[in-house]
């Protein structure tokens, strides 16, 4: 394999860096933990039933661990999203290498053949002029005596043939010359490809590495909130199943808005108290709140429905949308898959694309940042406050408009869109998130 170039190393050095970054994450949250009181056993349950203070005490150590899971859970969600991001691009780039090689190869051997044509020419004509003219002058006004106008016909006929060899000779070198210029070009063009060749495997490597890493974490996550939903429940008298839900329902992020009166709102997750179970207030005030440094996009954190779009911007075609979305609503509970495209697993761009590619529409190819490109330079993008259903939605790493996307969903229409969200959660139509959302939206149907 050909030693990394510069963006191979830079490619590489993201998968260490995520590698790094995923420890990192998985210590963050233990150490915040260690500051903050571990989440209860099930001997510290029994124990705490009965006593308000120390029921209040217990539920305040679940509420602080689920937050922290939470917030490890987005970061790795997150880190799987921009490095697979990182590869949909190295992809793009190794297209577009494949292409340009093929266009070098054939060029090449077009300037082949050229040569070799013009060059057998050339000796052709040269064979021809040794048999008509290869004698001495001289020599030859000797043996032809009185007959002169033999000879400067037979001179005639070397000067012509003298002058179309230069040419045919001339052609021939300048033939060659290219052949050998667009040789050296194709030899570059094959180094470029193969450098991509192992940019798109370190890169694949690093997000394969993250989507991993993002998958298992939730999985854990999963199974803690089982036995966190249980203790809970013990401690307030509800039911398993509502205090799940209620703790489901902390992966709220901090940038968002408040919840719409859609979307699900955090339940009390402790009745009144009773003489036989004191139990604390819903208003606990030890009851954390996420992290502002947690970026984690949540189904649970809509953002305010936009306003009608002016009838001035680019309209879209309502076939092409309705095609769309159609296609897009028929995936909904098939699983993510990292670089997936269908027929059935998808990732967020793989899905978009597909969706649209129903539509007849090319919206850009597989890769979120690549889509909003596309839009950009053909004046595609207008304002969220404009978005209208079949527009993408974007994410970046504080809403840039110039970074990275990392995340493509479809608006579907009353604030809610349509996504493959990230690894360890199926394709579904949530409310759309304000958290790391790009100011512009696209219209590929406009």
């Amino acid at each position: 394999m050909p030693r990394p170039g510069r963006h191979a190393r830079r490619v590489v050095a993201l998968a260490m860096a995520l590698v790094v970054a995923l420890g990192v994450a998985h210590a963050e949250p233990q150490q915040s933990a260690l500051a903050a009181p571990a989440p209860p056993s099930w001997d510290d349950v029994e124990a705490a039933k009965g006593d308000v203070e120390a029921t209040e005490l217990a539920v305040a150590r679940i509420l602080e661990s689920v937050t922290a899971m939470n917030a490890e859970v987005e970061q790795l969600r997150i880190a799987a999203l921009i490095a697979g991001e990182q590869y949909q691009q190295a992809t793009l780039a190794l297209d577009e290498a494949t292409t340009s090689l093929a266009i070098a190869e054939r060029r090449q051997d077009a300037a082949l053949e050229r040569a070799e044509a013009s060059g057998q020419q050339a000796a052709q004509l040269a064979t021809q002029l040794a048999r008509a003219g290869g004698g001495d002058l001289t020599m030859a006004l000797m043996v032809s005596g009185d007959n002169a106008d033999e000879l400067l016909y037979r001179l005639g006929t070397m000067s012509a043939l003298s002058s179309r060899t230069n040419d045919v000779l001339s052609r021939a070198v300048a033939d060659r010359n290219v052949a050998a210029a667009l040789s050296d070009q194709a030899v570059v063009a094959r180094d470029a490809h193969a450098q991509l060749v192992a940019d798109a495997e370190s890169s694949y490597t690093a997000a394969a590495v993250a989507a991993g890493e993002a998958e298992d974490r939730a999985a854990a996550q999963q199974e803690l909130l089982d036995d966190l939903s249980a203790k809970l429940a013990e401690l307030t008298g509800r039911s398993v199943a509502l205090e799940r839900e209620y703790l489901e329902s902390l992966e709220t992020p901090p940038a968002g808005p408040s919840p719409s009166p859609s979307a699900p709102a955090p339940s009390p997750s402790v009745p009144s108290p009773s003489p036989s179970q004191p139990a604390p207030t819903p208003s606990n005030p030890t009851q954390p709140s996420p992290s502002p440094s947690a970026p984690a996009p949540s189904p649970s954190s809509p953002a305010p429905s936009p306003s009608a779009p002016p009838s001035s911007g680019p309209q879209p075609n309502a076939t092409a949308v309705a095609a769309a979305i159609a296609f897009a609503r028929a995936q909904v509970g098939e699983p993510y898959q990292f670089g997936a495209a269908g027929p059935n697993a998808w990732d967020c761009s793989g899905l978009t694309m597909m969706a649209y590619s129903a539509a007849g529409l090319a919206i850009g190819g597989h890769g979120s940042t690549a889509q909003y490109t596309r839009a950009s330079t053909r004046g595609l993008l207008v304002p969220y406050s404009q978005v209208l259903p079949g527009d993408l939605i974007f994410y970046s790493s504080g809403g840039s408009a110039s970074a990275s996307k990392y995340h493509v969903a479809l608006y579907i229409g009353d604030g809610l869109m349509l996504e493959a969200p990230y690894p360890g959660k199926p394709v579904r139509i949530v409310p759309v998130r304000s958290f790391d959302r790009v100011g512009m939206v696209a219209r590929p149907s406009a």
